[in-house]
């Protein structure tokens, strides 16, 4: 090694040392730059790739969305149509009631519930093609809306009547309710009734029309508290009726004819063996000085509910129409959705049979 090139190498390490790089890295730098460089185009790929991810994702989540809001809103108008050809069958089997019967009660073909089967089965019977339906489940039942007290006899003319308002007292005695659920609700169907208050429709304070039991919960936190037992022994029907005593349980027979819970029981007995043709045959196994107010009870029946629950797929929808019968011809008053459970047979509705 010459003296020049001894002397350089301090000069090399001197320059190597002032920009902080090792002898043994020489050009280093660079080579990391690089590699920050690469590192940081391969984390925006990514986050590009994620981002494209998340919108194709969203894009198929919103058509999925749409496809799936299609298909219930048809499976919706589906069930709705057969839920009012089930309607129409149900006044057809009530038309055919009145023909052979002036009594209505439990034995009678109106109240055989139809246990969820299959549609196609019916059209199949009928000799019917049903390849191009869907497979749809169809459950259903009529009950007496008369087998239940209807508050509207607390004051058909928007004045109370006090026998009525005294047999409500009783049923909400056996129900175990305060003592002022009576007397708050019979005010109020007083004070709502569209017949009785007629002059006061002008009113700016004139209070709601009652149309349904739910609208009795505007009378107070009371009367909302007592509606869910309430509910399986009265009903709101759009004028005064009588209870049939062929269907109501007995705890409304005790209220309306005033007896004891043991003739009520005994009368429901009495009726599985043979029904109350009038009310002479009720009148004969009452106690000693009974008598029956024919304002409350009766043995026919004017309004029925037919309640129909249809499933398709994973769909379930149901409605229940208010039937009102007068002879032969019956109309529908309302219609309104419920929840499918309520299709099922229950004997708080058709009375204790």
């Amino acid at each position: 090694m010459t003296a020049n090139e001894r002397s350089a190498r301090p000069l090399r390490r001197s320059a190597q040392l002032t920009w902080g790089v090792e002898p043994s890295e020489e050009g280093s730098p660079l080579r990391r730059a690089t590699k920050h460089q690469s590192g940081a185009a391969l984390i925006t790929a990514m986050l590009i790739a994620a981002l494209a991810a998340v919108m194709v994702s969203g894009m198929f989540w919103s058509q999925w969305s749409a496809i799936a809001r299609e298909q219930t809103a048809r499976e919706q108008t589906q069930a709705r149509w057969i839920l009012r050809g089930t309607i129409d069958w149900a006044r057809l089997i009530l038309r055919e009631d009145a023909m052979t019967s002036t009594a209505d009660y439990l034995g009678e073909p109106w109240s055989v519930p139809l246990a969820e089967a299959r549609l196609s089965t019916f059209l199949a019977a009928r000799g019917q093609d049903s390849a191009g339906l869907p497979d749809a489940w169809l459950e259903g039942r009529i009950v007496d809306a008369q087998s239940r007290f209807n508050l509207r006899d607390l004051a058909p003319a928007g004045t109370i009547d006090p026998q009525a308002l005294l047999a409500f007292q009783r049923l909400c005695a056996a129900l175990q309710l305060p003592s002022n659920v009576a007397a708050t609700i019979a005010n109020g169907v007083a004070a709502s009734n569209p017949i009785g208050a007629a002059a006061q429709t002008n009113v700016a304070n004139s209070p709601l029309p009652l149309q349904q039991l739910q609208d009795l919960a505007r009378l107070g936190p009371t009367v909302a508290q007592a509606l869910p037992k309430l509910a399986s022994a009265v009903t709101l029907l759009p004028q005064a009726t009588p209870v049939n005593a062929n269907t109501a349980s007995p705890e409304v027979l005790a209220a309306v004819l005033g007896v004891s819970a043991d003739t009520a029981q005994a009368l429901v007995e009495a009726r599985k063996r043979a029904y109350f043709r009038n009310l002479g045959d009720i009148s004969t196994l009452l106690p000693q000085g009974a008598t029956i107010n024919p304002q409350l009870v009766s043995v026919a029946t004017g309004y029925f509910d037919a309640i129909a629950r249809v499933r398709i797929d994973k769909l379930e929808y149901a409605e229940r129409a208010l039937i009102q019968r007068a002879g032969v011809f019956s109309q529908v008053v309302r219609i309104q959705r419920v929840p499918p459970w309520l299709a099922a047979a229950s004997e708080a509705d058709q009375g204790a049979n």
